[in-house]
């Protein structure tokens, strides 16, 4: 049962898992605490020295004291530790949208290291999990984030970067990290296009050796320059392709009916095929653009050379359209996120980031 405390006699918790309070959801809670007043009760547990120590509602509290209150409801609950008092906050916290995924990742590292199971073994990933109703694989992307240099863990925190590109670029070494957040601030990225850039630095940095120049014969030469004008003058017929499809999509469709009769069932199965292939080749230049960009940038390391006895995912060598929406389609489960469109992209960081559907779906979520 809810008691009135003194707010003076209420202390935070010092380890709480919440770091960061958005400005405006606080201001918002201030306003509604000084015209309802104090609507749901804060959790507490006694000290020591008489006084209590928060275990959920640090926003509430720090609410009310901004509102002017002198006193606060709180349940006074039973907690066998420390740890047990933080797992608590965590559960409060862990499922709602303005609980970072850089504190997330905090708060499942410091449960698997501290707590232990009731009969005194260490905990595994998947207890940590289960006992926050998430996938195993959701616990270990926002662990990741912990690797983030602090530049990119702080965009992170503000939703700037959102959790799919963040795990991408955790992959990197400190002086690639750096390097993608220096181009991206540079030059404005949207986060598709950072995810495609944060992916082609990790290929670079994985496997530098692939990456050599080598010198060609004057007949590979000749053949390069054949290559490049073949794919060139694909390009441009793909432009006048799109200048006849502007002519039809201004068409009046009774005119429309009339020229195609029965036959327009087939023809807008051959516009889909169409816009099916022109989104592949999309993801394809995407993706070739994103390994220009990379390749001026990575700095290879012997150090972060992949541990090959583990499933770290495609080498650059095998990812095509195909597969890389499979990679991603499984980072996306590990977050438990919702497919987000191109048309309609997605800025939350506890949400899916927008990387298209055809191109990379998403990337990990939040």
């Amino acid at each position: 049962m809810a008691k009135t405390l003194k707010l003076s006699k209420v202390h935070p918790n010092p380890t709480q898992p919440r770091e960061y309070f958005a400005p405006e959801k606080m201001a918002e809670m201030v306003t509604s605490i000084k015209k309802h007043g104090q609507i749901t009760a804060i959790e507490v547990r006694k000290r020591p020295d008489g006084e209590y120590g928060i275990v959920m509602g640090e926003r509430r509290y720090r609410a009310c004291l901004e509102a002017g209150l002198t006193t606060i409801k709180a349940e006074v609950v039973e907690v066998a530790s420390d740890i047990r008092a933080f797992g608590r906050a965590m559960a409060e916290n862990v499922n709602r949208a303005d609980m970072t995924p850089i504190e997330e990742g905090k708060g499942f590292r410091r449960i698997l290291t501290e707590d232990v199971k009731d009969d005194g073994s260490p905990l595994a990933i998947e207890d940590v999990a289960q006992m926050f109703g998430k996938t195993v694989k959701y616990v270990k992307v926002r662990m990741a984030l912990l690797d983030l240099i602090p530049e990119v863990q702080k965009h992170v925190t503000h939703g700037d970067i959102g959790t799919g590109a963040a795990h991408r670029i955790s992959e990197l070494s400190p002086e690639n990290q750096l390097s993608v957040l220096k181009k991206w601030a540079k030059e404005g990225m949207g986060e598709n296009e950072l995810l495609h850039f944060a992916h082609q630095v990790r290929e670079q940095q994985r496997q530098p050796s692939m990456f050599d120049v080598e010198e060609l014969s004057d007949d590979e030469k000749q053949e390069r320059i054949a290559t490049q004008r073949a794919t060139r003058n694909k390009l441009d017929q793909i432009e006048r392709v799109r200048a006849l499809a502007d002519e039809l999509a201004k068409t009046p469709v009774a005119e429309l009916a009339a020229a195609l009769g029965g036959e327009l069932g087939v023809r807008l199965d051959q516009l889909e095929r169409a816009a099916k292939s022109i989104q592949d080749a999309k993801f394809q230049i995407r993706q070739a653009k994103a390994f220009s960009d990379a390749a001026e940038i990575v700095v290879s390391n012997a150090a972060v050379q992949p541990d090959l006895t583990q499933d770290e995912g495609p080498t650059g060598e095998e990812i095509n359209a195909e597969l890389f929406n499979s990679i991603v389609a499984e980072i996306q489960a590990e977050a438990g996120a919702e497919p987000a469109t191109e048309e309609a992209p997605v800025a939350d960081a506890e949400q899916v980031e927008d990387t298209g559907a055809a191109e990379l779906t998403e990337l990990a979520a939040v």
